[in-house]
């Protein structure tokens, strides 16, 4: 291919992205403006120009080679005369002709001033909702982080040094106040951080952030506004099954503060759960009989440490490889060190619960299914098996996401 035209499909392309990101901020904008009295201005500033000019040409018109020739002459000299950019190539020379564009200029003082005022009015209103986590947030792709306490900025700080920051924004949606978002905004600069004051248990709340198209969502123990962590396990379960009602493809984690609670996550479909406490007395008692575990522990799950913990895509060659091969690999090219594997399963479609043969019943059953409009596929997710030191003799499969150390 012409590097000349691959360039410049590049740069289509990225055009194409830049206007598809940003289109729902533009749709929002354009139902700002259509709301307030811009619109109705900009007709009036028109139409008194319009009218004006119209008016000189027909006062000061004349034959031959005069400056008022056709009635665009006189809407040029309105247009040049209320931009007060004043060419000086069109002037009136009568008194009736002057007078107007006394009234012209008067006239285009007050509606330019009107429009620039409204124009921003419009983005200062905005900047003022948005501070207040009064405006809808429109996004794709972002992270959503409901509920908060006193480790939140601890999870803003950790999304930071993994490099999720670079792929998309984060939504703060809680009760906090608006000054408390400002100071947290300004301690997470390099962020791109938004905020929707609301209560994330309510659907309502979470469409306002987004979260159909949201990434990931993180579930914190809320104890913002006049919310307490007395029943912060509950409020969590409900905003789980609130979001999964609304985008269950979304990569939820929850953290909760009371281990009993764990089942409800489970049957709201939540994998990844957070139990707060849940290691502390084992690193507690490791201190006193297996010193130096719980500063490793520290090292492999600290964000801002090179040694931390972290997935990484199995290259295509080792598929098929045994574990013990793939570890030599990591290690040989400096990749880390290769803990074990997360396997995602393969989900179960309706033919893998028929028989192989084409039976009367098996038509009979699909038949079913489908009247009934059951998404077996969605009922019957394909699960995610954590497998760490699975065995040297294990065989990476292509559906495989390492663990690596470093």
């Amino acid at each position: 291919m012409n590097p000349m035209k691959h360039q410049a499909n590049d740069e289509r392309g990225g055009i194409a992205d830049w206007f598809q990101r940003n289109h729902r901020r533009f749709s929002i904008l354009l139902g700002d403006i259509t709301r307030s009295s811009l619109p109705k201005l900009v007709l009036v500033f028109f139409v008194v120009t319009f009218v004006l000019g119209t008016a000189v040409f027909l006062i000061e018109r004349t034959p031959g080679d005069g400056m008022f020739r056709k009635v665009f002459d006189g809407i040029w000299w309105a247009f040049v005369t209320i931009g007060t950019v004043g060419y000086g190539d069109k002037v009136p020379v009568s008194d009736m002709g002057k007078a107007v564009g006394i009234v012209l200029i008067l006239a285009g003082v007050v509606l330019t001033s009107l429009i620039s005022g409204t124009v921003a009015s419009i983005f200062v209103e905005r900047r003022i909702r948005e501070g207040k986590g009064l405006q809808s947030v429109k996004g794709k792709n972002h992270i959503i982080i409901g509920g908060w306490n006193e480790h939140g900025s601890d999870v803003l700080s950790a999304i930071g040094a993994a490099g999720d920051a670079r792929n998309s924004s984060i939504v703060l949606l809680n009760m906090m106040e608006p000054e408390q978002f400002d100071a947290l905004r300004a301690r997470h600069p390099a962020l791109d951080v938004r905020f929707v004051r609301g209560d994330h248990t309510q659907e309502a709340a979470l469409k306002r952030a987004s979260a159909q198209s949201a990434r990931a969502c993180i579930f914190l123990p809320d104890s913002s506004g006049e919310n307490s962590l007395t029943n912060a396990d509950e409020r969590t379960v409900l905003a789980c099954f609130a979001i999964k009602s609304i985008n269950s493809e979304t990569e939820v984690c929850a953290e909760i503060l009371k281990p009993e609670n764990e089942q409800h996550l489970k049957r709201a479909g939540i994998d990844d759960i957070i139990v707060n406490g849940e290691f502390s007395g084992f690193l507690l008692s490791s201190a006193a009989v297996s010193v130096g575990i719980p500063q490793a522990a520290r090292s492999i799950l600290s964000p801002s440490l090179p040694s931390r913990l972290r997935r990484s895509q199995i290259p295509q060659p080792l598929v098929g490889k045994p574990f013990v091969e793939a570890s030599e690999w990591y290690l040989r090219n400096g990749k880390g060190v290769l803990i074990g594997v997360i396997s995602h399963e393969k989900q179960m479609s309706l033919d893998d619960l028929l028989s192989d043969d084409a039976s009367a019943i098996d038509a009979f059953i699909k038949r079913k299914f489908q009247e009934a409009e059951f998404d077996l596929a969605g009922e019957m997710k394909g699960q995610s098996d954590v497998k760490i030191n699975p065995g040297p003799d294990y065989v990476i499969k292509d559906s495989d996401v390492a663990f690596v150390v470093g």
